[in-house]
């Protein structure tokens, strides 16, 4: 009874190192397999790697500066340009290449998830940096372009302020009077339409608003004007420096709209939720290749 009981547990010994080295046999052939599916999206993640990490992160704005001179446009547009063409497609790639990969071994299966959810990060880091940087320098030109549209009408206004005072012909008076106060009246005009935009509506009702009440309103303006029937040159001087005024405010308030929608962009992409994406996906990362090397060691 004794001998065959101690034959009995020795068979259960036999047995259960069959057992595990059929499961690390098996392991070891849906590692290798793993490893040979995944070779490209490592080679992509690589890249991405390498490309993400020597962003120049410490020049990125976190707020729009209403000085536009503080902001590096060059440096902006080189990280655009990086993310754009080294960083994004790469992203795109990977995302499309681990879709393909299948994996049936659970332990594996797990590993390859959180990977999933790495390169998922960092195609939405990508994304969203991508936007962000973009939005920021149109909002800076369009800043740019706004102050050099009102430089235009000081110059204009300085010019046209001469005329006037030098002026003194009877007829050219006459003239200058009647414009004078035609462009008094547009002005107050303009003045109370512009109020809106001060206040604390949505910007789609400011947009709209631009549309449909302001842009219609420097049209009737520009008519108000053609339709002087003026004589003197300093009267006709006058009415073009004044019309040209008109025609920047058409483009100041288009302008104004688009700042309107790259500023809202970037409220949406708050820089200081963008950027804590990168330490998320490094530490999906970490465990991911560590647990790689854990396996593989086990294996030997």
């Amino acid at each position: 009874m004794h001998h065959s009981l101690k034959n009995m547990s020795g068979l259960v010994i036999v047995a259960g190192l069959t057992v595990l080295s059929g499961c690390s046999n098996a392991l070891a052939e849906d590692m290798e397999k793993y490893m040979a599916d995944m070779e490209e999206v490592h080679a992509l993640d690589e890249e991405f790697t390498s490309a993400a990490d020597s962003l120049d992160y410490e020049y990125l704005p976190e707020e729009l500066s209403s000085r536009s001179v503080d902001v590096d446009t060059e440096r902006l547009e080189s990280i655009s340009t990086k993310l754009e063409e080294d960083i994004l497609p790469v992203t795109e790639q990977m995302s499309e290449e681990i879709e393909a990969v299948e994996v049936n071994n659970e332990e594996l299966a797990e590993m390859h998830d959180s990977f999933r959810e790495s390169v998922e990060i960092k195609r939405d880091f990508a994304r969203q940096l991508d936007e962000y940087v973009k939005a920021y320098l149109m909002s800076v030109r369009s800043n740019e372009e706004l102050i050099e549209l009102s430089q235009s009408f000081m110059e204009n206004q300085k010019e046209r302020d001469e005329i006037i005072e030098n002026t003194d012909g009877r007829e050219a008076v006459r003239e200058i009077d009647g414009l004078i106060e035609q462009i008094n009246e547009n002005s107050e005009s303009l003045e109370s339409e512009s109020q809106l935009l001060q206040g604390d509506e949505s910007i789609d009702e400011k947009q709209r608003h631009i549309d449909e009440e302001m842009m219609p309103a420097i049209e009737a303006h520009i008519k108000s004007l053609n339709q002087m029937n003026l004589e003197t040159e300093s009267a006709i001087r006058i009415r073009s420096l004044s019309l040209e005024m008109y025609y920047g405010f058409e483009k100041y308030y288009q302008e104004r709209k688009n700042t309107m929608t790259y500023n809202d962009t970037l409220q949406g992409l708050q820089l200081q939720s963008i950027i804590p994406m990168k330490e998320t996906y490094q530490k999906l990362d970490e465990n991911y290749y560590g647990r790689i090397d854990e396996i593989e060691s086990e294996l030997e």
